[in-house]
């Protein structure tokens, strides 16, 4: 402990990364799995498909009758060309290749530490930019979400990287150098995720309210040409400019409220959640506090947090990337508004119950392996020297929601048994299909599960014998415990045995 307090004296923001760097490596060793569809199926499963020159999603021109998917290329394409070094060094196994991609990610977020601790010593205090980098280290959601798949959370690096040399084109030296590359970690920001683009409408309006019209032509032009070049795929495969931005605004205005229709307060109560009361009331009067004073922050954050409030469809990873921006201008304004004051037992107390919480919920958070059953259903099939394709059975509900086939490293057309697709359709799919019957099936969650075994035998007139099962993480128990809605459930494999005679 001594040493490491000699440490922070000597080297603070070497401490407060490595204590960052500490987390993530958890995170990338204990969080596995995945925490929701996007950052999984339209990253990891597509670039590995590609990679493997399948196409997963049909997102591919020539097998969706060159129809745009409304999906950038470029994050994906990072992952098609890591996956595709990976096979070309021999290293095959699942799990093992989304240990490297876990790694690659935690290193990259440590960007997000040491640009918000430098845009913050900028603007204000080497005390607050201490603080600042504090939080951006270790609040209790930030080192898991640094080692996903998240769009959300990967263009934050690069949106602070713009607007710490926005600030920087303020100084006075390299003026136009500094926007420059402020408008091509903008186009950047923007082609790992589409939204970003709020946020540099904020920049332009920050712009222009200061009167820098060259140094807005500047930064559009940079902007621009980078963004251009990230979306370039599209002329090749659809002869035409931004042919995946175009359908992704259609898309979304098409589907609003197609997913979720929340109020128009959603986020401010996700902030207040996030940030944990009663710090999170600091941060969100420090951030009024400070608005005039980092003006550069507050228009370009603000713009970004207003029309996703305004947009029906709300999730909580959507307004990820406005976390660091409210930490930076909270943290500052906070600061002015205790400023002379002595701290009370009440502001006192409100940082420590933080501090425990928090860091309570960051040890459940690196450690917690989401969406465990159905990545182990998978990775067990992948072990399996006879396994080809298998047979999902979830007659219980209307439909299933698809397992990560990554992890058994083939990419088959796996035959589902539900509501929409019944057992009598399977029983016709076999009777034409008896030399290609997937050696396993895969029985979701426990509801009537002996029933459903013995009607598969009787329709099919297959054997099964019992394998394994994969169970669910005790987090995820948790969530579908509180909300069933959460299909986090075990998964029960078994074999299919030889073709038994019909009873006539």
């Amino acid at each position: 402990m001594e040493y490491l307090k000699n440490l922070y004296k000597q080297h603070p923001l070497r401490t407060i990364v490595l204590c960052g760097l500490f987390f993530r490596i958890i995170a990338v060793i204990f969080s596995k799995g995945f925490g929701m569809h996007d950052d999984h199926f339209l990253v990891v499963e597509a670039g590995q498909s590609f990679a493997d020159g399948s196409d997963y999603n049909k997102w591919l021109p020539w097998h969706n009758n060159y129809t745009p998917s409304g999906h950038s290329w470029f994050y994906v394409g990072i992952h098609f060309i890591l996956f595709k070094i990976l096979n070309l060094i021999g290293l095959d196994d699942p799990q093992g290749k989304m240990y490297v991609i876990r790694l690659i990610h935690a290193l990259y977020s440590l960007l997000v530490i040491t640009i918000g601790y430098k845009i913050t010593r900028k603007l204000s205090s080497e005390k607050d930019a201490l603080n600042v980098a504090w939080l951006l280290s270790l609040l209790w959601l930030i080192p898991s979400a640094s080692v996903r798949n998240l769009v959300e959370w990967v263009c934050v690096p690069t949106l602070l990287l713009s607007s710490y040399y926005l600030i920087k084109s303020e100084e006075g030296e390299s003026k136009n150098k500094y926007t420059l590359l402020a408008g091509l970690f903008a186009g950047l920001s923007m082609a790992i995720r589409f939204q970003s683009i709020f946020f540099l409408f904020g920049i332009f309006l920050y712009l222009l309210i200061r009167k820098e019209i060259k140094a807005g032509f500047i930064l559009f032009a940079s902007l621009f040409a980078t963004f251009f070049l990230t979306q370039s795929v599209d002329l090749f495969f659809y002869h035409r400019a931004f042919a995946e931005l175009t359908e992704y605004i259609t898309y979304n205005f098409k589907n609003s409220t197609t997913y979720f229709n929340s109020p128009f307060y959603t986020y401010v109560l996700t902030m207040l959640g996030f940030l944990i009361p009663p710090v999170s009331i600091f941060m969100i009067a420090g951030y009024v506090k400070a608005s005039k004073r980092l003006l550069i922050l507050f228009i370009p954050s603000l713009t970004f947090f207003l029309f996703h409030s305004y947009f029906p469809n709300k999730q909580e990873r959507f307004i990820l990337p406005f976390i660091p921006y409210l930490i930076i201008v909270g943290t500052v304004g906070w600061a002015m508004i205790r400023e002379g004051k002595a701290p009370s037992k009440f502001i006192n107390g409100g940082w420590k119950f933080f501090w425990v919480l928090n860091i309570l919920g960051l040890f459940v958070l690196s450690t917690t392996y989401s969406k465990r059953s159905m990545v182990e259903a998978m990775y067990y099939l992948y072990k399996q020297p006879d396994f080809d394709n298998f047979v999902m059975e979830v007659s219980h509900r209307d439909n299933a929601i698809w397992p990560p086939q990554f992890y058994t490293g083939k990419w088959n057309n796996a035959y589902c048994i539900s509501g929409e697709y019944p057992l009598s359709k399977f029983e016709d799919f076999i009777k034409d299909n008896q030399d290609s019957m997937p050696k396993y099936v895969l029985f979701f969650q426990e509801d009537d599960l002996w029933n459903r075994i013995a009607r598969f035998k009787h329709t099919t007139h297959f054997d099964l014998n019992y394998v394994y099962t994969a169970q669910p993480s005790s987090f995820d128990a948790l969530l579908h415990w509180l909300n069933p809605h959460n299909k986090n459930e075990p998964i029960f494999i078994f074999t299919t045995g030889k073709l038994q005679q019909a009873t006539k």
